[in-house]
């Protein structure tokens, strides 16, 4: 299947977006809850419920942009072509939501200790998966849409960093939006605001080094000036760099204990990620 079967439009700039949130999700519950505690399986419970809920939403986009539910299975259970995108991606996904199953009935159906020997035997696997389709979307636009940014050097970073923002924020505003009581999940909410800050910098870093990449090539020069100064300027440093990464710092800084401002910067910080995965998505067509 090439970029010509598929219309360009918003199914697959839902999808890349979609694909990182799910990816993020199960990465961030993963990486701060190692520190355990009696909300640990809760915590991981909920990451589980969280990646699926967005994973069937995924299916139900590529379903509705293949435009019949048997292409969807087709895609899934062919072997003929392994090194399409769209192909190695369904099959991800479909693995995925296969291992998340297992886990979900581990946490759900057993006792607590059980659950987590399972959950230890599946966890890697789960993980390694979740790398996979976080970085995926830069393999998947650059070969079968031809999108010249998801091309350069510092895409599959980007596609990483902005999967990872997007699950410590939701994670963020569940947090925060419930009651939190507990010693362990107020524990579990100051990592996520923390761990939110140093991908904040990381993000703003690596934007600033994929400009500097792309000021080489006659060609790239012109992506970056559509970036920076053309028609995507007003989006990029409005959204992304404003919205997405100055406002969210400067109130988890200034407000760390405020639900409300937590909040907001995660939403502000949600915004401005998936923005930034549409820029990658969009910019040179």
């Amino acid at each position: 299947m090439t970029g010509s079967d598929l219309p360009w439009g918003p199914l697959l700039a839902a999808y890349v977006v979609l694909v990182g949130l799910s990816s993020g999700l199960t990465l961030v519950t993963w990486w701060l809850n190692r520190p355990g505690g009696s909300a640990a399986p809760s915590i991981d419970r909920y990451g589980a419920w969280g990646a699926m809920a967005v994973l069937v939403v995924i299916s139900v986009v590529l379903v509705v942009d293949l435009g019949r539910p048997e292409r969807f299975y087709l895609v899934i259970t062919r072997f003929e072509n392994p090194a399409s995108p769209i192909a190695m991606g369904a099959k991800l996904i479909a693995v995925k939501m296969f291992l998340l199953a297992v886990v979900i009935y581990a946490l759900e159906r057993r006792s607590p200790a059980r659950a987590n020997r399972v959950s230890v035997v599946l966890v890697r696997t789960v993980v390694l998966t979740s790398f996979a389709l976080a970085v995926y979307p830069a393999a998947l636009l650059a070969r079968s849409w031809g999108s010249p940014l998801a091309n350069s050097s510092g895409s599959a970073l980007i596609f990483v960093i902005t999967a990872l923002l997007m699950g410590a924020a939701a994670v963020l505003i569940a947090l925060s939006v419930v009651r939190v009581r507990s010693e362990d999940l107020n524990g579990f909410l100051h990592r996520t605001r923390e761990a939110l800050l140093v991908l904040l910098c990381a993000f703003g870093i690596s934007l600033a080094f994929e400009v500097l990449s792309l000021a080489g090539r006659p060609s790239d020069r012109l992506l970056l000036s559509q970036l920076l100064t053309g028609g995507f300027a007003v989006v990029f440093w409005g959204v992304v760099v404003t919205a997405g990464i100055a406002v969210p710092a400067v109130g988890l800084l200034v407000f760390p204990g405020k639900r409300a401002a937590l909040v907001a910067s995660a939403v502000a910080v949600l915004a401005g990620a998936a923005t930034a995965r549409y820029l990658l998505f969009a910019v040179g067509h």
